[in-house]
């Protein structure tokens, strides 16, 4: 549609939709392959070099083939918001498929290109990028920050403390549509040299885990969601209830919470300090 970037907020425009859209209209059941036959949604005017729908299909399966290769630059169309389009779909190569062949018809000569493992995992590093020290890291993903402190969020893994991330303002989009979902990470990580634990991580991509929807499930706050716009700082009382927090109601189940036992020295110890100042002490 002429926009530089493919993964813009807000809804597709309803002309593009209806020119996109498609109809599975037959499936043929087979060992070992599969076939689906799709077809356009609503008839097209056959206006030669007109079609926008079949001008995006072609770029759309051309472009596959060719990030599929080794070669630098994006193909026409592509940027990140394509890339991880393509990789969703690929996530069929990760359960048993070993190829998947697109045919584009309605042309003077079908338009041919596979979709492979290879290749696939050659999108996946097109992604990521010519990046440093790269990681990958699975957990909860929450605490998104889009405001005061720079775009980050912090991922908790079912292990292990929780990671802070660093994402891009492109990467808005994709990081809000997984929030409080189980996730993986992958970018560039920074690591403590002492504990050779990763502090934090740019993201690169992300996607989520399936199936792993009980794991760290304890991370996911309980509460009423907090009935706000997002850009608008809520209230104490929406973030209390958002969280289940609630009044004391007793506020004798605070005693004997501190300062512990009436024999742990901690007045002793105040004790000394004030006659070791008194002394001219330091």
């Amino acid at each position: 549609m002429g926009h530089s970037d493919s993964a813009r907020r807000g809804q597709r425009p309803r002309d593009l939709k209806n020119e996109l859209a498609l109809d599975l209209v037959g499936i043929s059941h087979g060992s070992p392959a599969t076939k689906l036959m799709l077809d356009r949604a609503r008839p097209q005017m056959s206006i030669p070099d007109a079609d926008f729908g079949m001008d995006v299909f072609e770029k759309s399966i051309l472009g596959l083939d060719a990030v599929q290769r080794n070669g630098a630059g994006l193909p026409v169309g592509f940027d990140r918001g394509v890339l991880s389009a393509w990789r969703d779909f690929g996530k069929l190569l990760d359960r048993g498929v070993s190829d998947i062949q697109i045919s584009l018809n309605g042309r003077p000569s079908p338009l041919v290109t596979h979709y492979t493992p290879d290749g696939y995992r050659r999108l996946q590093e097109r992604i990521v990028g010519h990046e440093v020290n790269v990681r990958t890291v699975e957990g909860r993903l929450l605490m998104a920050d889009f405001k005061e402190h720079g775009t980050r969020c912090r991922i908790h893994p079912s292990v292990g403390d929780p990671i802070l991330c660093l994402f891009d303002d492109e990467q808005k989009d994709e990081v809000l549509e997984n929030i409080l979902q189980y996730v993986q990470v992958v970018g560039e990580a920074i690591e403590d040299p002492l504990s050779n634990k990763i502090t934090s991580i740019r993201i690169a991509d992300i996607q989520r885990v399936e199936d792993q929807d009980a794991a760290a499930d304890g991370l996911v706050p309980v509460g009423t969601p907090i009935p706000t716009d997002f850009w608008t700082s809520p209230s104490i009382e929406d973030l209390a209830n958002s969280q289940g927090v609630r009044p004391l109601g007793d506020v004798r189940v605070l005693f004997g919470t501190w300062p512990g036992t009436e024999d742990d020295g901690f007045e002793e110890a105040i004790r000394e300090l004030r006659q070791i100042d008194g002394d001219g002490g330091t």
